[in-house]
Formats: structure tokens, C-alpha cells, sequence
């Protein structure tokens, strides 16, 4: 008896009609969208990968499982730095199969902290972000990284000095120059951890450049290690 007066108004005016109805249709869609669920589940959504001073890469794995009771297909992988390279196996998974996205990281020219993400979107419109977090030890320290003469410096010769700033000892086992006219000799002090570079500019009387080059040790099981430069510039 209470109800039925507040009924006949709200068919009589029409709104009330309307909003009861709208009323229902967003407690529907709320309802709906707070039972819903990704169907991809993360093992970890961040990685801290342990890096050697002298590695050129480092792999990022993020396991992950389909436990929708329908398949599920993985529609992006977006990387936010040209140094990141993601692999998937394939696309679509099955109701509770495992997969794994595996970020390739290029450690080459980095050192220090280091923190990159890569989004990856499914079909079900979930976005996830992933994360690789790390830092980039220094083989060595240069001093210093760029060697100046000017055309009439009187001195010939210029030496570098590289410190290993870590306890783990690290060989240099070799040093190109660019530059013929402007060769580099490298000196041990104490191995692993300290040497010389002496540059040489006696063949060179006008305007000169030259990258010069060293290798180092690759870490234990590898065969790439990264290569130390310093710059030469007679002007």
C-alpha cells in the first residue's frame, strides 16, 4: 500500500520510469565489473637481475598463467626504451596454461641505476605494467675519458689512468685506436685492477681524432664483454 502510490507516479510522469530503470542498469554494470577478473595471472610483476660490470645483457623472465576458463590472447608488449627486446613464445593461451614474457635488456654504454618498464595489454582490455629494476657497476674509471691537445702543445704524450673501482678484479686484454697517427699503449699497474693508456701524438701536426678502444674481460660464462672508449682530439 506504501509502494504502489510512488509506482502510479512514476508511471504517470515517465522520469520516474526512466531513472528506476538507470538506476538498475548501472548496479547491473557495476556489479559486472567488479566480478570481473584479468585472465592473466603475474608470478612477479618486477625483476632486480644481479648484472657483472662487463656484461652486455641481461634477461628479464615474468611467468604468467591463464586461469580464465577461456583462452586468452596477448594483443601487446610495449617496451619504453629501445635497449629492452621482448620474446613471446606465441600469442594465445589456453585455460590454464603457463607462459612467460622474457625482456632482453642492453646493458652496453649504461652504468648506475637503471629502471625500465614494458606494458603488456591482453585482450580482456587489462594493461599490466612490468618493471626491471638494476644497477650498472663500472668496469673502470677513467681519468680522464677525454684526452685534448691543442696544434703546438709541446707534449707528446698523454697518460689515462683506469681504476677498477670494485673488488672483483677485472683484465683489460687489449687497445685499438682509430687513429694510426694517434696510437694508444696500454700499461698494467696491478692486474685487474689498475693500468695505463699512453696516447701518443707525434705523427700529428694539424686537426685529429680518435676513439680509442679496450677490451675487457667477458663475466665467468660468457664470451661478450663490453668495450671501454676514451676520446682523442688534437685541435
Amino acid at each position: 500500500m506504501i509502494l504502489l502510490p510512488a509506482f502510479e507516479k512514476a508511471v504517470n510522469t515517465g522520469r520516474g520510469v526512466y531513472t528506476a530503470r538507470m538506476k538498475n542498469f548501472m548496479t547491473v554494470c557495476l556489479l559486472v565489473a567488479g566480478t570481473a577478473q584479468a585472465a592473466i595471472e603475474w608470478e612477479a610483476t618486477r625483476q632486480t637481475p644481479v648484472v657483472h660490470p662487463t656484461q652486455v645483457s641481461a634477461t628479464a623472465v615474468f611467468p604468467f598463467t591463464n586461469t580464465a576458463d577461456h583462452p586468452a590472447t596477448i594483443a601487446e608488449v610495449r617496451v619504453t626504451c629501445g635497449c629492452l627486446a621482448p620474446k613471446l613464445a606465441k600469442q594465445t593461451y589456453a585455460p590454464g596454461e603457463r607462459g612467460e614474457v622474457r625482456i632482453d635488456f642492453d646493458l652496453r654504454n649504461r652504468t648506475g641505476p637503471q629502471h625500465k618498464t614494458v606494458i603488456v595489454k591482453t585482450d580482456d582490455g587489462v594493461a599490466t605494467t612490468l618493471s626491471i629494476e638494476c644497477t650498472i657497476p663500472e668496469a673502470y674509471v677513467l681519468d680522464p675519458k677525454i684526452v685534448f691537445w691543442r696544434i703546438g702543445d709541446s707534449e707528446e704524450t698523454k697518460t689515462v689512468r683506469l681504476v677498477n673501482p670494485g673488488t672483483l678484479p677485472i683484465k683489460l686484454l687489449s687497445i685499438a685506436s682509430s687513429n694510426e697517427k694517434l696510437p694508444a699503449e696500454l700499461k698494467t699497474v696491478r692486474e685487474g685492477f689498475e693500468y695505463e693508456v699512453v696516447i701518443d701524438r707525434t705523427a700529428i701536426h694539424s686537426s685529429a681524432r680518435s676513439v680509442i678502444r679496450i677490451a675487457t674481460e667477458p663475466p665467468p660464462g660468457q664470451a661478450e664483454a663490453k668495450t671501454l672508449k676514451l676520446y682523442v682530439q688534437v685541435q
